[in-house]
């Protein structure tokens, strides 16, 4: 049920007839330990306070509509300063996920289907949408990210509307302003353009439309293309189809009215996967398709323990607490709040209302813990339901410090809370959000990674290069395939598969040797960086044996880039790369087909008659 405020007297229940509120005790001694302003309140308050009661003040008409006109200011200039950071930061060099749906999203562009010269254990969705996002903001690093802060922008009137449907107005202010100023965040690397923003705006959109669709069948179907959708953008996203069909199990009365309305959204959210796997199918790239994202992708699901991804989601949450604090210790008891709330109704009822929130906050959890993981940027996954979660705790702690001190400047509560951590976000990452260049915002971020670095590297290969061409990149940095426009000679724009622990390890080393052999690439990049390669120790090592004879057999030294520090970077070309020896331990080398071998094998091919045998 929303929490509601009108203004007459607030009204609780006799002591007398409901004594001992044990649910309501508890849910004070919980918020108590985080909000010590509630300690003042006496039990005699607590054990009579019913959940149902409304949180009402006496007031004008007047003072609503100045309190509304401080939280439309306050979400407004959020907005505002939302879209100055991410537009002062459009130039931010691509990461390599970005470079790999940038390259994917180009190769589209020019009539070539996924999975046919770039593989990706993720399925096409973000793919297509940097190449929707490239088309209309242009093939560039500005375009994409500019195509970003759109979608991440086109979230919040989806949250803002099913927020409010949940809980008030003001809630859905506060988690509309939470959620745009999380995802933003350098925590979650907000300012990346990961998959998991794609994720959440069909998400967002698919969930709000099946919450207002109860009587329209449209709507209904409208939602499960949308989170159809989502799981296109990344795997993930099923755990928001799963949560659709359960809230609808839970909250329609009737066994066939829930089966006929379960089956058109579940039907309807099979739709955008059965049209991909038809257009891999009629591509000739279904084999290549479901090899990489059900087949490899189910083994690197099962990589992790338990126990290792605990240990990995206990650094992850510390981060996240780290420089968000009061948000997440709100969503979270939020969420328990509203467990107690619900258990105290069951089984007579069940309050639909609370039952979406809770449900939207587990199965948002859910999402990101495939293969134990939990990377920064899978939190994004969780900002809208652990916004709306705090939205929910902000107002019951407002509405409760008015009800027990009659003061209406109670309801500013949200509003400093909220203020006060982006004061404290904006303190603590001030200087990457209004003084570090994107350059060196990147640098910040990721380190020894060559991402900063991908932009020379590409300039350099793109005025080398003839029409036709290819290039080779050994290391997991498909950025520069899509700054430099040349085709990869290998569908393996990515490392980590032949370096992981895994069976089809060394049939994929092999695999991109025999490409590359094949197409003898004009260049061969090598990133001598541990981070684009991440090799297990039960890996085998072919594909470096290989790479060393092979370069060493055909190619000739023609460009080091020698990251000696994070402002120290030395760039070495053509005749400048002689004697050189790199002074770090982390480098990108760059070979150039050695002509006189091309010759030297086209003569031998003809001595044996152009076939190749004697």
């Amino acid at each position: 049920m929303p929490i509601s405020y009108s203004h007459e007297t607030l009204r609780r229940h006799d002591s007398g007839k409901n004594a001992y509120n044990y649910v309501a005790m508890l849910q004070y001694c919980m918020i108590g330990v985080f909000c010590p302003m509630l300690g003042c309140f006496r039990f005699d308050i607590l054990c009579g306070y019913s959940y149902n009661s409304g949180m009402r003040t006496d007031g004008t008409v007047s003072e609503e509509k100045n309190v509304n006109l401080l939280y439309w200011s306050f979400f407004i200039l959020t907005i505002i300063a939302v879209v100055f950071v991410r537009i002062r930061l459009l130039g931010i060099p691509l990461e390599r996920d970005e470079g790999e749906y940038a390259y994917m999203g180009q190769l589209i562009s020019h009539g070539v289907i996924p999975y046919k010269e770039a593989y990706s254990m993720k399925l096409p969705g973000t793919a297509f949408m940097y190449y929707v996002i490239m088309s209309v903001f242009g093939h560039s690093i500005n375009g994409i990210h500019l195509g970003l802060m759109a979608v991440n922008l086109a979230v919040l009137p989806a949250l803002f509307q099913l927020s409010k449907r949940l809980i008030n107005e003001r809630a859905a202010i506060v988690a509309t302003a939470s959620y745009a100023v999380i995802s933003v965040s350098v925590p979650v690397l907000g300012f990346m353009a990961h998959a998991t923003h794609f994720v959440v705006f069909f998400a967002v959109w698919g969930v709000y439309s099946m919450v207002t669709g109860e009587k329209r069948k449209w709507l209904l179907a409208v939602s499960g293309l949308c989170l159809g959708m989502a799981f296109l953008m990344k795997q993930h996203g099923v755990f928001f189809i799963f949560f659709a069909v359960a809230y609808l199990f839970f909250v329609r009365d009737r066994l066939k009215t829930f089966v006929i309305d379960g089956l058109v959204l579940a039907v309807m959210s099979v739709v955008p996967f059965a049209l991909t796997i038809f257009i891999m199918y009629r591509g000739g790239v279904f084999a290549n398709f479901w090899f990489w994202c059900f087949t490899y992708s189910g083994k690197y699901v099962s990589r992790l323990s338990l126990m290792d991804g605990l240990s990995v989601f206990k650094i992850m949450v510390l981060t996240m607490i780290k420089h968000f604090t009061m948000f997440w210790i709100l969503g979270v008891t939020g969420f328990l709040m509203l467990i107690l709330a619900q258990i105290k109704f069951l089984p007579s009822r069940i309050d639909g209302k609370r039952l979406f929130i809770l449900l939207f906050f587990i199965f948002s959890f859910l999402s990101i813990t495939p293969g134990f993981y939990f990377r920064e940027h899978y939190f994004v996954l969780v900002i809208p339901a652990i916004s709306i979660a705090a939205a929910y705790c902000s107002e019951f702690l407002t509405g409760e410090l008015i009800r027990k001190f009659q003061r209406r400047i109670f309801y500013v509560l949200p509003v400093a809370v909220l203020l006060l951590t982006m004061l404290f976000t904006f303190t603590v990452q001030g200087e990457l959000y209004f003084k570090l260049s994107p350059e060196e915002v990147c640098r910040n971020i990721y380190g020894a990674n060559p991402f900063v670095e991908s932009v020379k590297i590409a300039e350099y290969l793109k005025s080398h290069v003839k029409e036709g061409d290819r290039i080779a990149i050994l290391g997991s940095e498909p950025q520069i395939l899509f700054y430099s426009g040349i085709p990869s000679a290998t569908g393996y724009i990515y490392m980590y598969g032949l370096m992981e622990d895994q069976p089809y390890n060394l049939q994929m080393q092999k695999g991109m040797a025999a490409e590359i052999e094949k197409v003898s690439p004009a260049f061969v990049v090598f990133v001598n960086v541990p981070a684009s390669w991440l090799p297990d120790k039960h890996a085998p090592l072919y594909i470096f044996d290989w790479a060393k004879n092979y370069t060493e057999k055909n190619y000739v030294l023609t460009g080091v880039i020698d990251m000696i520090y994070y402002d120290n970077i030395v760039y070495k070309f053509d005749a400048e790369v002689f004697n050189y020896k790199p002074q770090s331990k982390y480098y990108v080398c760059i070979f150039k087909r050695n002509v006189f071998s091309n010759e030297k094998a086209e003569v031998d091919m003809n001595k044996k008659g152009g076939d190749g045998h004697e």
